[in-house]
């Protein structure tokens, strides 16, 4: 049970700074303080679970080779780094600093993106679930997060519909991005 409830530590160490990586790309070329915080409360929680990680890693050491404990610590820590990377950005966000248009040209160039769109009114996409669109396959891209209303939606799983009016954070290859800013927008119509 130990060795499944480190697994599980460790995979949402992973999860949650890959999330916050994702989220703080997106606070720095949308300019929104508003993910830039969501960052920023998030790395509390990977500061919290990283320490509780290496105290649980700890407890069990001696039933585990050098290397395999070894491993798992700098898996944590490269997994803390990155959290703080994205804290690093978050915090610039915070402080009014927004992306040069330079950077938004380096985001096209790249192999991928991260992206935000509007649901249209008349948007294939409107009412189906994440999973249902089938995007990861289709398209190469992943939605980081929804806001609907006043309200953001981080990290949606596969059940979370999309509504009409949502604004949709995505990150992906660039030619998937393309075609689905496309469908968001209905200017391209289901085949």
């Amino acid at each position: 049970m130990e060795d499944a409830n480190l697994a599980n530590m460790l995979a949402q160490l992973k999860d949650l700074s890959e999330m916050m990586v994702d989220l703080a790309y997106s606070a720095f070329i949308c300019g929104s303080e508003e993910i830039a915080e969501q960052v920023l409360k998030m790395e509390d929680v990977v500061d919290t679970l990283h320490i509780e990680f290496e105290i649980e890693l700890m407890k069990v050491k001696d039933k585990w080779k050098p290397e395999e404990v070894l491993g798992s610590i700098r898996l944590a820590m490269a997994a803390e780094e990155l959290a703080d990377a994205a804290t690093r950005i978050a915090l610039l966000v915070k402080k009014g600093v927004r992306a040069h248009p330079i950077v938004h040209i380096a985001f096209q160039e790249a192999d991928e993106t991260i992206a935000q769109a509007c649901i249209s009114e008349d948007s294939i996409l409107c009412g189906k679930s994440i999973g249902e669109l089938g995007l990861e396959d289709d398209l190469g891209i992943r939605i980081v997060a929804v806001r609907r209303g006043g309200k953001w939606f981080y990290h949606p799983s596969d059940s979370f519909q999309i509504l009409c009016g949502d604004t949709v954070i995505f990150r992906g290859y660039v030619e998937g991005a393309s075609k689905f800013l496309k469908i968001a927008s209905h200017e391209h119509k289901e085949e």
